[in-house]
């Protein structure tokens, strides 16, 4: 996990990067995602997210306890002037801290973590009246995001200087340009990937909506369930453009890898990072491959005989 920021009382905020990450903390009390979307599983829902390389995940932790979190999503593609663009899906806070600024807090890091433009999708009036304090737009015709199709979004630019920094949080540049730079590697590396039509089992549905609670706003509305059609949430993709490693033996068609889970290596890579990316590679040359998650470097191929 990537330190962000922390306010003197004690509440740190993190990146996480690795499912298993999560063994070491425990889940506070959340209500809305349960209530409206069956969300009873934080912990396996997390899991299931951060096996996506699409996803941003933060959390605000009080000691060893998850007291607030935010997810942002990859788009599908950049925009037309060439950024990155990212998804404001979910915002939650816990009751305890309601009404503190923590669910700004967290919005201002997922900002800061995502290197691009940013969208969201209110809920509801108050959700909108929220987004638009924070700095989103209603887009336009020179917006570099075509939401033509995707009426409701605003759009936040990512030249947009924040104004609502809490002046009690200490900020660690050192985390978030390392957040930043880690993004921008695997947007570098993993650049295009194809929806399969098969949703995770492990993930409960996702809304469209953006969704916010115990952030200073009530009586959000549920949010009506809708396919997911605009975004890489489709379970496990396929890899489409990889570069190949030169010094790697035996390589592999980069078109017939699918991505199948982490994988811990014995030995680290040469930039020092132990986890891979494990693929299941079909066609002329079947087998395992193990792509490193920090510099995205074909450690090790398995063939399968």
């Amino acid at each position: 996990m990537i330190e962000l920021a922390y306010y003197n009382s004690g509440l740190r905020f993190f990146k996480l990067k690795y499912p298993y990450e999560l063994d070491k903390l425990k889940i506070g009390r959340f209500d809305y995602f349960n209530k409206h979307l069956g969300m009873n599983d934080y912990m396996g829902n997390f899991s299931s997210w951060l096996k996506r390389q699409s996803v941003t995940l933060i959390v605000g932790i009080d000691n060893v306890t998850i007291v607030g979190w935010v997810m942002a999503e990859r788009w599908k593609q950049n925009a037309k002037d060439g950024h990155p663009v990212y998804v404001l899906r979910a915002i939650e806070v816990s009751p305890s801290i309601a009404r503190t600024g923590i669910g700004r807090t967290l919005f201002v890091l997922s900002f800061k973590a995502c290197p691009g433009h940013m969208l969201t999708k209110p809920v509801n009036s108050v959700a909108k009246t929220f987004f638009l304090s924070l700095g989103f737009q209603e887009p336009d015709r020179n917006c570099p995001v075509d939401l033509s199709s995707y009426p409701g979004y605003l759009f936040l630019p990512e030249a947009y200087e924040l104004q609502s920094i809490p002046h009690e949080l200490i900020m660690i540049k050192g985390g978030l340009v390392e957040c930043q730079n880690e993004t921008s590697v695997k947007d570098i590396l993993r650049p295009a990937f194809t929806l399969n039509s098969l949703q995770d089992a492990e993930v409960t549905p996702e809304k469209e909506d953006t969704l916010i609670r115990s952030i200073g706003l009530n009586n959000i509305a549920k949010a009506e369930p809708k396919a997911e059609t605009d975004c890489n949430c489709a379970g496990y993709s396929k890899l489409s453009s990889i570069p190949v490693i030169a010094d790697v033996a035996d390589q592999a068609d980069s078109q017939s890898r699918e991505f199948l889970k982490e994988h811990k290596m014995m030995t680290s890579c040469c930039c020092g990072e132990y986890m891979t990316h494990k693929y299941v590679v079909s066609g002329s040359s079947r087998g395992f491959l193990f792509v490193c998650t920090s510099c995205g470097k074909e450690r090790y191929f398995l063939k399968n005989q």
